[in-house]
């Protein structure tokens, strides 16, 4: 009996985190029909992760699903490593790469961040049910704004600043084409990454990985992809993005596909586990970077504070002056995918830290719970200025570290 009421109580948490973030309307229902089976993917960690303190345990159980570096500016014997060196996937925390380019050609002369920039220009890279509503709501916001310049017009810095805050992936490729591979990649070349992919554009990864577009099964197509080396898949990606920006029926097939297929047509373990083709990077390089800008030791001082100024709408916008002196960061959020690059002083300590923390490859029911609290950034924000937290993910850590690193 115990057992049963266990159950109901799991299976109506689960359905109520899935009505929450897809919404209650007839298509949500209809999803949640065809993914049952993989919505009982890891039900058994819901209860057991209610608090921060659940989730370290979560974190120590599942070392091939987390990568946790938290440097401390100052004291290195503060610092937290787990699977530092593990690749992970990086999804938008690719921004950053385009605002440190960003700040660099603004900061030498070479773009104007005050450039009025059409809603139009961004239209063209949204892809039809992929993360539209992030656009929209970026759109709306923006409209919004005292920045706004009518007639459908923002300046430049205005619309980084909202691809930022709305995780937008059609302003993201926008930009990835306006600075061009060539200066992304240079910077890449100043901040000495090895270890990190270069960006590719989201719309390009999500068309090339949509197996109804070559009328093919998942399985079959996942496992071709899988079989290209890194550079084939790139050319296949940008190749593809290129004929969807100037081939005209190409596009209109495209956005047929998706249109009549409502994005993805794939279950969620699926569309979870296509994630691992996009561009990896690992806990600590992205960690280093995040200590760099702390320091305003990132391509330039200039540079870092601008970066810094694009970084902290958390701060501005989430109230963290109670417990933080200062603080940045970039989230990312997708089904079975939630990570994060951060830095910030603690206001009781004025410690300073740098971050990078991936969850990957979760199991399905256990991101709708991650993600529907918004779990994920508020450990983050609390690693760095609560010492009972830091205690808690270290004890966890320490359990499974000799473990993780024979894997």
């Amino acid at each position: 009996m115990r057992a049963l009421k266990f159950l109901g109580v799991t299976v109506g948490v689960l359905a109520l985190v899935f009505f929450i973030v897809f919404g209650l309307n007839l298509d949500a229902l209809v999803t949640l029909s065809k993914n049952s089976d993989d919505l009982k993917e890891g039900q058994n960690w819901i209860p057991q992760t209610s608090s921060l303190k659940g989730l370290t345990e979560y974190i120590g159980a599942n070392p091939k699903r987390v990568s946790l570096v938290s440097r401390s500016g100052t004291n290195p014997d503060t610092t937290i490593y787990y699977g530092a060196d593990k690749p992970h996937t990086m999804g938008t925390l690719s921004n950053f790469f385009l605002i440190a380019t960003y700040a660099r050609l603004v900061e030498s002369d070479s773009l104007d961040p005050n450039q009025p920039i059409s809603f139009e220009k961004t239209d063209r890279y949204q892809l039809p049910y992929t993360n539209s509503s992030n656009h929209s709501e970026a759109k709306n916001a923006m409209k919004s704004s005292d920045d706004y310049l009518g007639n459908h017009k923002v300046p430049l810095h205005t619309l980084i600043q909202n691809m930022i805050i709305y995780n937008d992936l059609a302003i993201s490729d926008f930009l990835y084409y306006k600075l061009g591979r060539a200066k992304i990649q240079q910077t890449y070349q100043l901040l000495s990454i090895k270890h990190t992919d270069q960006p590719l554009p989201f719309f390009g990864l999500y068309i090339t990985l949509n197996p109804v577009l070559i009328n093919t099964s998942f399985a079959s197509h996942f496992k071709m992809l899988q079989e290209l080396s890194e550079p084939e898949f790139r050319k296949k990606v940008l190749t593809n993005a290129h004929h969807f920006i100037n081939d005209a029926a190409y596009r209109a097939k495209v956005v047929q596909s998706f249109s009549d297929t409502k994005g993805w047509p794939m279950e969620f373990t699926k569309r979870r586990d296509a994630l691992s083709l996009f561009p990896q990077t690992t806990a600590h390089e992205l960690s280093d970077l995040m200590i760099r800008l702390q320091q305003d030791s990132l391509i330039s001082p200039k540079a870092s504070q601008r970066i810094k100024d694009l970084m902290d709408w958390p701060y501005k916008r989430q109230r963290l002056e109670r417990n933080l002196a200062s603080y940045g960061a970039l989230y990312d959020n997708r089904l079975g995918l939630t990570n994060g690059i951060d830095y910030g002083r603690s206001i009781y300590t004025h410690e300073p830290f740098g971050q990078a923390i991936f969850f990957d490859s979760l199991q399905v029911a256990f991101w709708f719970h991650m993600s529907s609290s918004g779990m994920h950034q508020d450990y983050q924000q609390r690693l760095i200025w609560d010492p009972a937290l830091r205690e808690s993910t270290t004890r966890e850590v320490n359990r499974t570290n000799n473990t993780y690193e024979s894997l």
